[in-house]
C-alpha cells in the first residue's frame, strides 16, 4: 500500500482550492469588466475621444458611406460665407480629398430651398453645421438642424457634426438645439486640436479611394 501522509493531502487540497478561487475570481472579473464596458461604453469612448486616445480604434468603418454622393454637407448662414474657404482647403484639397456640398456652389438656381436642404442631407455621409451667431438667428438654420436630426435618427451611418464658434452663448439657444448639445458631443472651432478631431469623425478614406489631383488634369 502507498503511504500518503495527511500533510501531503492537505497541501494538494489547499493548492486545488487556491486555483479554483483564482479561476472564479478571473471569471467574475471578466464578467464585471464586460458589464462595466457596455454599461458605460458611450462615456468611455467619449472620454478617449476627448483625450485623443486610440482615435483610430474608436473610429469604425461605415461601409454605407461609400454609397453617398458627398462626404459632407456644410450647413451655415449666408452671412458666414467667408468661413467656407478653410473647409474647402483642408477637406477637399487636403490628402483625403473629401467631396463637400454647400448651397452657393452646388445648389441649382430656381430649386426649392427646403428640397435642396433635404436632398443635400440625404446625399451626404456627414452633416456639418457651423454654429455661429448668424446660424442661430437663421430660420433656415433651424430647418437644416431639424432635418439633420431626423436624417441621423433614421440612418445610423449618417452623422451630425456641430462646430460651435466663439461668440455663441449655449444658454441662449432654443431648447431643441440646447438639449442636443447637452447630450451629444460637438466640436469647438477655437480648440487647438480642432482639425485633428474633425478628421476623426469624417468618413474613413482608403488609399485606393483617393485619386491624386494630377490624375484629374
Amino acid at each position: 500500500m502507498v503511504n500518503i501522509s495527511t500533510s501531503s493531502i492537505c497541501k494538494r487540497s489547499l493548492s486545488q482550492s487556491i486555483n479554483i478561487i483564482i479561476l472564479i475570481g478571473i471569471f467574475f472579473g471578466i464578467i464585471i469588466t464586460i458589464f462595466v464596458y457596455f454599461y458605460y461604453k458611450k462615456s468611455i469612448l467619449k472620454c478617449l475621444y476627448k483625450k485623443n486616445i486610440c482615435g483610430r480604434c474608436i473610429k469604425r468603418p461605415d461601409y454605407e458611406e461609400n454609397l453617398k454622393k458627398n462626404d459632407a454637407f456644410l450647413a451655415f448662414s449666408h452671412k458666414d460665407l467667408d468661413l467656407i474657404d478653410e473647409y474647402v482647403e483642408k477637406l477637399e484639397r487636403g490628402p483625403a480629398q473629401y467631396q463637400l456640398c454647400f448651397y452657393h456652389r452646388d445648389w441649382l438656381i430656381g430649386e426649392s430651398i427646403p428640397n435642396c436642404i433635404v436632398n443635400s442631407i440625404e446625399d451626404s455621409s456627414r452633416i456639418i453645421i457651423l454654429l455661429t451667431e448668424h446660424f442661430v438667428q437663421s430660420s433656415w438654420g433651424r430647418f437644416e438642424f431639424r432635418s439633420a436630426i431626423e436624417a441621423t435618427t433614421i440612418n445610423k451611418y449618417k452623422r451630425l457634426i456641430i462646430i460651435v464658434y466663439s461668440g455663441v452663448d449655449l444658454n441662449d439657444l432654443d431648447s431643441e438645439l440646447k438639449n442636443y448639445l447637452k447630450f451629444n458631443t460637438y466640436l469647438r472651432r477655437d480648440d487647438p486640436q480642432f482639425w485633428k478631431k474633425l478628421m476623426l469623425v469624417m468618413p474613413q478614406r482608403k488609399q485606393t479611394d483617393v485619386t491624386p489631383k494630377n490624375d484629374l488634369l
